[in-house]
């Protein structure tokens, strides 16, 4: 008696690549065994992905006659590791199924008068399941505040919002490494001097490769991240305003935890501790003492962003 795993979606938990995978491993021989007759093949078939009877599987003969039917426990998450353990409950309750019923032994030829039988036809070859751990890329695209901690700023500009997008490296869904890339703009900060204001504001940008691992239901990530800020100030004197750009580059150690909110939404806390390759002083001869504003030389990076995994 061999069992055949109809085709579904691959978003099902367990999808039926996994089940064909778990049958594989916990009864190879219902999977090679070849059907003796019309009645020897058994069709497993999963539920469509968000039908009430989800998870649960069925047992069907040729006939259309159910011959097994079980509802699950439905698994905490929907990770990949989940649904795999989930796939392996069915095969072993497929595989002690078939170790109930009786397997039908072909009847001994005789020699002098047998009628020579046409062998039947082989029954339609199993999916072939992917290994459980391994799954398409992931991309996150999320949205954040952030903080700038730096003793040489105040105001709004240490204050930014971003947009970032990330995809995962590797064929692991619960460990492997992350490439991000985002930018942002900051708040603008009126400062004032003798003889004269301004206006500053940063255009941050950076580039993070970090390595990722889930544990329970977060996501550690841990890397380097290369920075990018462009300095914008304004300069006012009286009637006529002067406009300096200056861009400082940074180098970063960079770390996060990223959380599940639902199937797909996730939460990222995420600090960054970073050094200027050098500093930049803004400095007007009419001012007292000369320098009006500096930038940081080291500085960090602490927020909050909400995001979307898309594969």
């Amino acid at each position: 008696m061999s069992v055949l795993v109809v085709p579904g979606p691959e978003d099902g938990c367990p999808s039926a690549r996994q089940v064909s995978a778990a049958l594989n491993e916990r009864a190879p021989a219902a999977q090679k065994r070849r059907a003796l007759d019309s009645e020897s093949t058994l069709t497993l078939a999963l539920p469509a992905p968000g039908t009430p009877q989800e998870p649960s599987f069925s047992l069907i003969d040729q006939q259309g006659k159910l011959r097994l039917f079980r509802t699950l426990a439905r698994p905490g998450s929907t990770h990949a590791r989940d649904c795999a353990a989930l796939a392996v409950t069915v095969a072993i309750i497929v595989q002690r199924y078939l170790e109930e019923v009786e397997l039908p032994e072909p009847e001994p030829a005789r020699r002098s008068s047998a009628i020579p039988v046409a062998p039947p036809a082989p029954s339609p070859a199993p999916v072939v399941a992917d290994f459980p751990h391994r799954a398409r890329a992931r991309w996150d695209i999320s949205i954040g505040v952030s903080q700038r901690l730096a003793s040489q700023m105040s105001g709004l500009e240490p204050y930014d919002m971003r947009l970032s997008l990330a995809r995962t490296l590797g064929a692991r869904t619960d460990t492997g490494l992350l490439l991000r890339v985002w930018g942002g703009i900051s708040g603008w900060t009126q400062i004032g001097w003798t003889g004269g204001r301004g206006d500053v504001m940063r255009v941050p940008s950076g580039m993070e490769l970090a390595w990722r691992h889930e544990a329970a239901t977060l996501e550690l990530q841990l890397g380097l991240a290369g920075l990018v800020d462009c300095w914008v100030l304004g300069a006012r004197y009286q009637t006529n305003v002067q406009w300096d750009y200056r861009f400082v580059v940074a180098g970063a150690l960079t770390g996060g935890m990223q959380f599940p909110l639902g199937k797909r939404l996730f939460a990222r806390l995420f600090l960054d501790v970073a050094v200027a390759g050098w500093h930049y002083e803004y400095l007007d001869p009419r001012a007292e003492k000369g320098s009006v504003f500096s930038t940081p030389g080291v500085f960090g990076d602490a927020g909050l962003a909400l995001g979307m995994s898309l594969r």
